[in-house]
């Protein structure tokens, strides 16, 4: 095989390796190829090793969950999928792929787009599908009408498929939809008493406590709010456009150049700042790590700054801090303190 250059090139191929290992045509020629491409760089082995590591971890069941009935676990090799013709990665076939492969292809995918294994949980509450996300973690959800939702960090979602309404209630954190259009069937993502609406477009909505965030990246949607006492008017927001919540009142402003794209970067494994006071990057960075970076010294929580980060490298952006600017970084224990230097 020829060497990967870069470092999605190398996670393609670590997920690539990875799935075809846990197939039922495993053999002992595999094994050595195997060997010889984690011995070929440091960057393959650490590539792969990391997600051994997160898939142990969250176990098979909870990763392939999604769409899978309750209680039923995939048999081994059921889940092997075509790794297509990208350079340099192992393809994989199946002579009988079906709707588990292509679950598992999607979660290889993801695996490479946030350099983290998915950790998705599956579970039933009230005959209710439940989708969770931990910390750090980004995973793509297939619904069976057709669309897809993308769970940001620590993000929960119910969803209610039936013939005559599709409602996903969002009670955590973000996502990403991309709607199949179905007019006889409107897609309603509900958080608290808050709605938005739509046909067949992409949007994606974060929940901040009982407001909501909103950005539109194709399409239109309606946001209104509910409650048992009233109905609001809905207001409608078109593609390129983002629109908050405030209370009882919705703010929508024309898309700024690159919003989209840096408000959605977290669908990549990154996190975008442009000239952000240090405390609003702090917040953000915290929502992908468990371990929690604390200003210690508020005399430096309105320091600016910009770049794009990987959210699963906090290390870097510690690096950052001390060289770049005059903030002292030290460990305490489970979270890093910032004091001014």
């Amino acid at each position: 095989m020829n060497p990967s250059n870069t470092s999605a090139d190398i996670e393609a191929a670590a997920a690539a390796w990875f799935a075809r290992r846990e197939g039922d045509s495993w053999t002992a020629a595999d094994e050595r190829a195997l060997e010889a491409w984690l011995n070929g760089a440091t960057a393959h082995r650490i590539a792969y090793l990391r997600l051994v590591a997160a898939w142990e971890r969250s176990g098979r069941l909870q990763a392939l969950g999604a769409g899978i009935p309750a209680g039923v676990i995939p048999p081994r090799g059921a889940w092997r999928f075509q790794a297509g013709d990208a350079t340099s990665e192992p393809s994989v076939g199946s002579s009988k792929p079906g709707w588990l492969g292509r679950r598992a292809a999607a979660l290889a995918a993801g695996l490479v787009a946030v350099t983290v294994a998915v950790s998705l949980w599956l579970v039933s509450v009230n005959h209710l599908p439940e989708y969770s996300t931990q910390v750090g973690v980004v995973a793509t959800v297939p619904l069976s009408d057709g669309s897809t939702v993308t769970l940001n960090t620590n993000s929960q979602i119910h969803v209610h498929l039936t013939t005559a309404r599709r409602v996903i209630r969002l009670d955590r954190g973000e996502a990403f939809f991309e709607v199949k259009k179905d007019p006889a069937r409107p897609f309603v993502v509900e958080s608290g008493d808050k709605r938005v609406t739509a046909v067949g477009t992409q949007f994606t909505v974060r929940r901040d406590q009982d407001d909501i965030r909103v950005m539109v990246t194709e399409g239109r949607v309606k946001m209104s709010r509910e409650t048992l006492l009233s109905h609001s008017a809905a207001t409608a927001v078109a593609a390129g456009s983002a629109a908050q919540t405030r209370d009882d009142t919705v703010l929508v402003e024309p898309e700024k150049p690159g919003q989209a794209e840096d408000l959605l970067s977290w669908r990549s494994g990154y996190v975008v700042f442009h000239d952000t006071p240090l405390a609003e990057a702090i917040a953000e960075f915290n929502r992908y790590n468990p371990r929690r970076i604390v200003i210690a010294d508020p005399t430096i929580a309105t320091l600016r700054i910009g770049g794009r980060f990987r959210f699963a490298d906090s290390d870097a952006f510690l690096w950052l801090l001390q060289n770049g600017f005059p903030i002292h970084v030290a460990e305490d224990g489970a979270s890093v303190r910032l004091t001014r230097r």
